[in-house]
């Protein structure tokens, strides 16, 4: 979990990546997952156990943008992952996403013949991000080949050209007064430190990074909230666990910082 919480502090002051330089990102899609999975299994297919070492390649062809394939072997590691070559060999009840979920285990568990789709959150290569991530599991013999596509964040709302610059200032560190969606108030800090805690309900615990469209919170319940710019007010973008971000939120709500 450590690991996971360095890699979303370091986030917030990347800028090195496509998103953090402004340029379009275009997210992979569902098919063209499930086209790169059927070409490793193809491959597999045709020559067997020594096709792995190519699937993992960093510099290969199965790591086109954001999308990747990951293999586990019979013996219930990562055979292969040319996005995170570091975790070949890592067993996989040990890895966990940054909300928890041992998603490599659930991969192995879940996998079919026609695929299984497994949600859970993923550093996505192309932006550096943690992001949500659908991946489809198959099952070839003893081993599981893996690819998934990233839901990319919701499009910022339009703002006035008065406003544009104050998105591109804020400082969404601090504490925020949201609203539920039966017009209920709680507050949402969200710590420097890259935690974030929410009193909505019994309370609510999670991540946040500075998103592209503002704010991002993944709580430890699977939902997400942006919290972005909207003339010149701030909104509260909500989506439900699996959710398409590019599409319309659960709720959207107004919140404003705590002085």
């Amino acid at each position: 979990m450590n690991r996971w919480r360095a890699m979303f502090v370091a986030g917030l002051v990347a800028g090195t990546s496509a998103a953090a330089r402004g340029a379009a990102v275009r997210y992979g899609t569902e098919s063209e997952a499930r086209a790169l999975l059927d070409k490793a299994v193809a491959l597999y297919r045709k020559d067997g156990a020594a096709a792995i070492e190519a699937i993992g390649r960093p510099g290969g062809s199965f790591l086109q943008r954001d999308l990747y394939v990951v293999v586990i072997g019979p013996d219930k590691k990562i055979a292969a992952d040319p996005a995170e070559p570091e975790l070949v060999g890592s067993e996989i009840a040990t890895l966990r996403d940054p909300l928890g979920k041992p998603w490599a285990l659930l991969l192995q568990k879940q996998a079919t013949e026609d695929g299984r789709v497994v949600e859970y959150e993923s550093k996505n290569p192309q932006t550096g991000r943690v992001e949500d991530k659908s991946a489809v599991g198959v099952r070839v013999d003893d081993w599981v080949f893996s690819c998934g596509y990233y839901l990319p964040p919701p499009k910022p709302a339009e703002k006035t050209a008065a406003a544009a610059p104050k998105a591109a200032q804020e400082n969404w560190a601090g504490k925020w007064t949201a609203t539920d969606s039966d017009g209920t108030p709680y507050t949402i800090t969200l710590d420097p430190s890259g935690t974030a805690q929410s009193g909505r309900g019994e309370g609510q615990q999670g991540f946040w990074i500075a998103d592209a469209a503002g704010a991002r919170i993944d709580w430890s319940d699977g939902w997400t909230d942006y919290l972005v710019p909207a003339s010149d007010a701030v909104e509260r973008l909500a989506f439900a666990p699996g959710a398409p971000r590019d599409e319309k939120p659960e709720s959207t709500t107004p919140v404003t910082r705590e002085k």
